[in-house]
């Protein structure tokens, strides 16, 4: 098993960033599970990435701090288009930052490299890379999604303050 742990910081304040993160991952508002696509993208050298939808399971897991929620995140592995993609296992935490306008995204987990011990090897020379890059695509583009929500939530208070 290989494992990942990436992290960023979303300019988004943690409380709007919650309720934004469970939509990206189809929690429905009362639920606890979801399930949602995401792009997992592969970078090759001549600059064509490769991307692969994967359908993953959502589940919200129990705080282990204030301003601190957790989430399992599962899918599966398989091949699209003869390239084989590893399945994943992991959590995604979402924690308030340093300030009230910033949230850190942490994603950790692990993952077998299809292929047996080929696979393994592959993994060891550049797989790593390729599992680095592909979350930290994913990370990012919830953090637009994320932040866009953030600017939509505050130019419509701005709008309000303007009415008033």
């Amino acid at each position: 098993m290989a494992t990942v742990h990436e992290r960023i910081y979303i300019e988004a304040p943690y409380t709007q960033a919650v309720v934004a993160f469970e939509r990206r991952l189809g929690i429905a508002v009362g639920a606890d599970a979801g399930i949602c696509a995401l792009t997992l993208v592969l970078p090759t050298l001549a600059g064509h990435d490769v991307a692969r939808v994967a359908t993953a399971a959502t589940q919200r897991l129990a705080a282990e701090a204030n301003y601190t929620t957790r989430y399992a995140i599962t899918w599966g592995s398989g091949s699209v288009d003869g390239v084989p993609t590893p399945g994943f296992s992991g959590t995604l935490t979402l924690s308030a930052g340093e300030s009230y306008h910033e949230t850190r995204l942490e994603m950790n987990g692990s993952y077998k490299p299809p292929g047996g011990f080929v696979g393994d090897l592959f993994d060891d020379a550049v797989g790593g890379r390729i599992a680095h890059a592909s979350l930290s695509a994913l990370l990012d583009e919830v953090g637009r999604v994320l932040h866009h929500d953030h600017e939509e939530v505050e130019a419509a208070k701005a709008v309000a303050r303007a009415a008033d």
